[in-house]
């Protein structure tokens, strides 16, 4: 089956340094990043901040050391790491996730558009 994590970042270095860790580790078999704005309470104030949106893809066989080597990375005291799981994955895709996650070699994605 498969897993995406959700975690945010304070700034593009930090997230894209763990990004190509746990992807070369096999770990993830994707993660996507984007700029965002969040509001939240930390010691008692609102915060106002942009921060780094990280979706780990992964399976349930990796998710445990996935978590293990984001919060050991992880910038934050308190880093958010938000479990979310896949139950309606199209099959190719969860294949070349699972490929993408185990120690055998990876089958490309196509990333053309189909017409």
């Amino acid at each position: 089956m498969g897993i995406v994590l959700v975690s945010t970042y304070p700034d593009k270095k930090s997230i894209s340094k763990v990004a190509h860790i746990v992807v070369e580790k096999k770990l993830a078999a994707c993660v996507n990043y984007t700029k965002i704005n969040s509001v939240y309470t930390w010691k008692e104030k609102i915060e106002d901040t942009k921060e780094f949106l990280a979706l780990f893809k992964t399976t349930t066989k990796s998710k445990q050391k996935l978590k293990e080597a984001i919060a050991k990375s992880h910038p934050y005291d308190v880093p958010e790491i938000v479990e979310l799981k896949m139950d309606d994955v199209n099959l190719p895709y969860l294949k070349w996730l699972e490929q993408s996650t185990l120690r055998g070699k990876p089958k490309k994605r196509n990333h053309s558009t189909k017409r």
